[in-house]
Order: C-alpha cells, then structure tokens, then sequence
C-alpha cells in the first residue's frame, strides 16, 4: 500500500433553489401585466383622453387669461393715474415751497429792517426781554449800546438819500463784525443803532465791544471819489444795574449816549485877527479927545 496518497480537498457553493413551477407561472404573470401597463401609455384610446382633458383644461383656465387681460388693462390706467397723481403731487410741494418762502419773506419783514437786515426796534425790545428773562435764571448780565452817527445828516442832506442808505448800510455792516454771534444788532432808527449784548459777566465786555464799534464806524467813508468820515456816540446800559426790563435799559443808554454827543466839541471858525489899534502916544504934541 503506497503511502504518499493524494489529498483532495473541496469546495462547496451554495446555489439559490430552483423555484417551483408555481412561482414561475406568477413571475411570468407579473412581468406581463408590467408590461401591458407600459404599452398602455402608447395606445391611440389613451392619448385621444390625454387631448381631452389638456382641452378640457384650457377651457377651464380661459376665464383666468381673460381676467389677467383685464388685470393688464386696470393696470395700465392706474399707472396713467399715479402718473397723474406724482404730477399733482409735484405741484402741491412746489405750492408749498412757495408759500413757506413767502412766509418767511414775511416773518423777515416783521422782524427785520427793510435797509439794512438788522432787526427792527420791535423784535429787539422782544429778544432783549428774553435776554434779560436768561439773565435772571444764569445769574449774568446783559449789556446795552445805544448807537447814534455823528455828521451823518450833512453828508444825507449834501448827497441825497441814495448814498446816506450806502452809508447807513455800510454802518450796519461795520456794527454786526464787531460783535459775536449771539449778539442782536438793531437799526433802532433814522442813524440810530442798538446793539444788546446777552449773557455777558461784568461791564469790561461791553465797554470794549463800544470801543471797537467806535473806531470801526470812524473809518472813511466813499460817495464816488468823495471820502467822508463818520464818529459814533454810544451810550451804555447793563442789567440789573440801570433797569429790569427792556424799556428801561434803552432810555439809560438813550440818556448816556446823549450826554456823550453834547460833549462833543464841533471845531469853530477861527476869528478874524483883530487889526492892531492904532493910538498917538500922549508926548507926540498931539491932542487926544477924551
């Protein structure tokens, strides 16, 4: 007996069963039906139902594409309408523009001078009791300046009334760079000016802001190739030590300024050198009558 016998060694696959005839006949049977199902779709009886109901379908949406038409329709005026409407409004706010122009054409006309654009004497005496009423609250002072032009009536009378409005425009341009921007500056009337100085702490400002009016408006003055000169009396007043109230204020400063212009010496025609008398002396043989 051989000892060296072959070894064989095996494999083993398991096979899915064999299915019955049963099984068979009804996986036939299903593949069938998915099959007629499938050709279904291509059969003319099918197809023809398919129109109908696309038909069918359109009938139903022709009242929605006649009411979008109409939509389209509305649409259209009512874009003619806002048009109309943008137009009205674009005129309303160029109507309102307008009135709110004159309305302060208006208010500045109430307020200020027609000549000079300083504040009339009636809207001063309003801010200057405002300014005192702050005055009171903030525990401060409030300055006065009364402003009268000296030499401006011959310079009217010679020129005419066109070049005094050139100088009393010019004055009031000079008056308002000396003060700040707080400060009210008045044409009171005529050459007279006010200027009221709120929320200042002792008379030192205001005594300086007079000083710098004075030499501003002393500056020569042009009518043509004509120079002219101008000085100013300003007379001073400051709450609460010359009044409580605006009324008061302006008369004290009035009454200051005045004192100032009679002060003001007006140079004098130089007399006439007197001819030296001629007398005889008493030891010339002469007589003399008595």
């Amino acid at each position: 007996m051989n000892s060296n016998r072959s070894v064989k060694s095996y494999i083993f696959i398991r096979l899915p069963p064999i299915p019955r005839k049963a099984e068979a006949r009804d996986n036939a049977d299903g593949k069938r039906e998915i099959l007629e199902s499938t050709m279904a779709y291509a059969q003319p009886h099918v197809i023809a139902d398919e129109d109908e109901a696309l038909e069918a379908s359109s009938r139903d949406l022709a009242p929605l594409r006649d009411a979008t038409s109409r939509a389209r329709r509305i649409s259209s005026a009512e874009l003619r309408e806002i048009e109309s409407l943008r137009a009205i409004n674009a005129h309303l706010l160029r109507e309102l523009a307008a009135m709110k122009a004159r309305e302060v054409e208006t208010q500045k006309l109430a307020e200020r001078d027609g000549l000079t654009g300083l504040y009339n004497r009636r809207r001063m005496l309003e801010l200057l009791e405002a300014a005192i009423s702050d005055a009171v609250l903030q525990d401060l002072h409030v300055g006065l300046l009364f402003i009268d032009l000296n030499g401006f009536k011959s310079i009217n009378d010679k020129y005419g009334h066109a070049a005094g409005d050139k100088i009393l425009t010019t004055v009031a341009t000079r008056i308002s760079a000396r003060v700040r921007a707080g400060d009210i500056c008045c044409r009171y009337g005529g050459d007279e000016f006010v200027v009221v100085l709120p929320g200042v702490p002792d008379p030192f400002p205001v005594s300086r802001v007079a000083d710098a009016i004075r030499e501003r408006v002393s500056l020569p003055y042009w009518i043509g190739n004509d120079q002219q000169q101008l000085t100013a009396s300003i007379g001073e007043s400051m709450y609460p030590y010359h009044g409580e109230n605006a009324a008061l204020l302006v008369h004290r400063a009035d009454e200051a300024m005045y004192r100032l212009k009679s002060r003001i010496v007006r140079p004098s025609p130089a007399p006439a050198r007197a001819q030296p008398r001629l007398t005889r002396r008493r030891n010339d043989g002469s007589t003399r009558k008595p």
